[in-house]
């Protein structure tokens, strides 16, 4: 074999390792570059994932906020409900006594006196009326009540017994059944 056949066999041999290393360098730079654009999608992706987590987060939270905001407005708006429909009862609680209540009203309490002097308080101008309702009721204890007026008409009686005060006026009654009430009434207006 000649110089000019050796510089022949050696010029095909480096242009076959030239081949063979830009093909080898075209596939490495190829996968490089797939890997690259599967993390850049990846990232990609993760970003947006977290940037729509968040954004859920936020549209539950203001949600949320405006749920308890409506629920905060409809309580106070309940509370002032319930507060005007209890004032409105109490303004007509006063004129709603009468010598038949009392009369009712003194059934039920007069059996709780003691032995001793029973004051009982009426609104102005029941007096009489009362003393009639206490000689049917207990006549045994009749000689030992006295009736009294009370400073302003307020519907119902109060006795005191000694050191002992048994209102059964009807503001009073209002006040021991207004729990219930109030929870059966904010019921009403919830499903209304």
């Amino acid at each position: 074999m000649g110089y000019p056949e050796l510089l022949r066999v050696l010029g095909e041999e480096a242009a076959r390792e030239a081949r063979e290393v830009r093909a080898s360098a075209e596939r490495e730079r190829d996968e490089i570059l797939e890997r690259a654009r599967a993390e850049a999608a990846a990232a990609r992706e993760a970003l947006v994932s977290r940037a729509r987590a968040e954004a859920d987060a936020q549209r539950r939270t203001r949600l949320e906020s405006i749920g308890l905001e409506r629920e905060r407005t409809m309580l106070v708006e309940r509370r002032r409900l319930l507060d005007e429909l209890r004032a409105g009862i109490e303004a007509r609680l006063a004129a709603a006594g009468s010598p038949e209540v009392d009369a009712r009203l003194l059934a039920e309490v007069l059996p709780e006196a003691g032995d001793g002097p029973i004051d009982v308080e009426v609104d102005p101008g029941a007096e009489a009326s009362a003393r009639e309702a206490v000689a049917r009721i207990a006549p045994s204890a009749a000689a030992r009540v006295t009736v009294r007026s009370a400073p302003a008409p307020r519907g119902g009686v109060r006795l005191l017994d000694g050191r002992r005060v048994l209102d059964d006026t009807l503001g009073a009654r209002l006040q021991r059944a207004w729990p219930d009430l109030e929870a059966r009434l904010a019921a009403m207006l919830e499903e209304a």
